[in-house]
């Protein structure tokens, strides 16, 4: 039996926190997988956009926030002529997608700057979810316990080695 060769594309997501830093912005799928379920907001890089700018620009789309990403952008980063250094994701998971094609996801956290501006029409922008209201909403059960542990704290400085930015601090 010959092996099927899948497809494999690349795609950034952000978990969103708030301005208090107390909810996570989620949308609410369309299309399977996971049609109806709430997810972080997201997509595929588009031709030559760095994974950090589409996880900026596919946060705006989707929800019309502005936000700033909290990773942060070196670790010891060689500083060459030319070389742009980008912001590193908290996680890059292969996804499997469905039976032809996996996903290879950037992770980012984020953070909103300013007001939300006006979508387009379908759009609907996103819910604020804080984490007593995450187990009454459609969540995909991986999501809701990386939500749960971005907005306890259990999962900040320590668990992504010092790449959030060292402001970063989470609701008690």
């Amino acid at each position: 039996m010959e092996r099927q060769e899948r497809r494999r594309e690349f795609t950034a997501t952000v978990y969103v926190l708030n301005e208090s830093r107390e909810a996570l912005l989620f949308v609410r799928r369309r299309n399977p997988p996971f049609l109806g379920y709430y997810l972080p907001p997201g997509g595929h890089l588009e031709r030559n956009e760095t994974p950090d700018e589409a996880a900026l620009r596919e946060v705006k789309e989707e929800t019309g926030y502005s936000i700033r990403l909290l990773s942060s952008t070196s670790r010891e980063s060689l500083e060459e002529d030319g070389v742009q250094v980008l912001a590193y994701p908290i996680a890059i998971q292969l996804e499997p997608i469905d039976e032809e094609h996996d996903h290879i996801d950037f992770v980012y956290l984020g953070q909103v700057i300013g007001e939300q501006e006006q979508l387009g029409e379908g759009e609907e922008g996103g819910i604020w979810l804080s984490a007593s209201q995450l187990d009454d909403n459609p969540l995909p059960a991986s999501i809701r316990a990386s939500a749960k542990r971005i907005l306890t704290g259990e999962r900040c400085l320590e668990a992504w080695n010092g790449f959030v930015d060292s402001s970063l601090s989470f609701p008690a």
